[in-house]
């Protein structure tokens, strides 16, 4: 349980350094919505991997570990984009798609670093 609460509070920390980096770059810097959001989320998943090796997982930083981590997030961007997609092909409003990837997607990819990125 310790480790689900520790994951879900580095959550919340990487999605407000996301909204910060990309609000800076777009309102700030003049840089397009695209590249800020890019940006953003790699600056966000650095935080996030710092942040869940040190604190959640408790596990040293290794270039193994730091691959898993960022495939882990890849897979769990486009499902983020597979789940909001599907929801507005199916006409649902777009804060609907929000809700289904913000309670789907972490406790998965949770359950991946928890069993893959960070195990053994």
């Amino acid at each position: 349980m310790r480790q689900l609460i520790g994951f879900l509070m580095v959550g919340l920390l990487a999605t407000a350094t996301h909204v910060a980096v990309a609000v800076t770059l777009v309102a700030k810097a003049g840089r397009s919505a695209v590249f800020a959001n890019g940006a953003a989320f790699c600056i966000a998943t650095a935080v996030s991997y710092g942040l869940n090796s040190w604190l959640t997982f408790q596990r040293p930083f290794t270039r193994r570990t730091l691959r898993r981590f960022g495939a882990v997030s890849i897979a769990g961007l486009g499902l983020s984009m597979l789940i909001s997609g599907t929801a507005q092909w199916f006409g649902l409003h777009y804060l609907v798609g929000i809700a289904l990837v913000a309670t789907g997607v972490p406790p998965l990819t949770f359950l991946a670093h928890r069993s893959w990125t960070y195990h053994g």
